[in-house]
C-alpha cells in the first residue's frame, strides 16, 4: 500500500451540532476530509474501515459514552488513533482513555491550535502504522516463500542457536544447515544475523493493552 497516494479522513462523533459544525469548519480550513456522526451508534452502523485517518470522539453522549465506544472499537480491532474531547472529563477519564490507546484527551473549550496539533500527531501515527504494516506484509510474504526446513532453521537461528546446535537438533550436517541458512537469508533479503532477528521481531505479534492496531502473528 502506497501511503503517499492515500488521503486521510478525520471522523468526528459528537452529539452537539454546534461542535460538529465548528470542527467541520476548523478541519476543513486545512483541507482535511471530514465525516460527521451525531452518535456512537451512527458511527458503528457506518462500519468504518478506513486505514488512514483519526477519530475525534466526545466523552459524554446519550446511550453510549465515548469511552464505551472506544471499548467496542478496541474489541473490533479499530486501527485509527482516537482524540477525545470532553467538557466534563477529569484526570481519571483521561488516564483511562490514554491507557486504552487514545492519542490525546482535550478539554472543551479547546484551543483550535491544540486540536489541530493533536490531529496532525494522530495522522502522523496513522501514516506510520500503514508503513509498518506494509513492511510486515512484505516480510510475511517472504517468510511464506521459505520451505518447511528453511522455516525451522529460521526459528532456531533467531532463537540464538549456532549452526552446530541446529544440525544436532534437526539431525542434519552443519554444512546443510549453512546451505539452508544462506538460501533463506537470500530469499528474505537480509545479510546478517542482526537483520534476521529484526525481521523476526517485526513480523511477530505485539499486544499492548488495546493499542488500536491489529498485528498479525508470525
Amino acid at each position: 500500500m502506497q501511503v503517499e497516494n492515500l488521503s486521510p479522513t478525520v471522523f468526528v462523533v459528537d452529539d452537539e451540532e454546534s461542535v460538529r459544525h465548528s470542527l467541520s469548519w476548523l478541519l476543513g480550513s486545512i483541507a482535511l476530509d471530514v465525516k460527521m456522526y451525531d452518535s456512537p451508534q451512527a458511527f458503528l452502523d457506518a462500519d468504518i474501515s478506513g486505514s488512514y485517518g483519526c477519530l475525534i470522539l466526545d466523552v459524554r453522549m446519550q446511550a453510549l459514552s465515548g469511552l464505551q465506544l472506544q471499548e467496542i472499537l478496541c474489541q473490533r480491532g479499530f486501527n485509527l488513533p482516537i482524540i477525545f474531547l470532553s467538557a466534563y472529563g477529569d484526570a481519571q477519564m483521561g488516564a483511562q482513555a490514554i491507557k486504552k490507546g487514545a492519542i490525546d484527551f482535550l478539554q472543551k473549550p479547546y484551543r483550535n491550535q491544540d486540536l489541530l496539533d493533536a490531529v496532525n500527531a494522530a495522522l502522523t501515527q496513522s501514516k506510520e502504522a500503514i508503513g509498518k504494516q506494509s513492511e510486515r506484509d512484505k516480510y510475511r510474504d517472504c517468510l511464506e516463500s521459505l520451505s518447511l526446513r528453511e522455516k525451522e532453521i529460521f526459528d532456531l537461528v533467531v532463537d540464538g542457536n549456532s549452526s552446530k546446535e541446529i544440525a544436532r537438533l534437526l539431525g542434519i550436517s552443519p554444512k546443510t544447515v549453512e546451505a539452508h541458512r544462506g538460501r533463506l537469508m537470500s530469499k528474505l533479503g537480509v545479510r546478517s544475523l542482526g537483520e534476521l532477528i529484526q525481521l523476526s521481531m517485526l513480523t511477530k505479534s505485539h499486544c499492548l493493552e488495546c493499542k488500536w492496531a491489529s498485528r498479525p502473528a508470525r
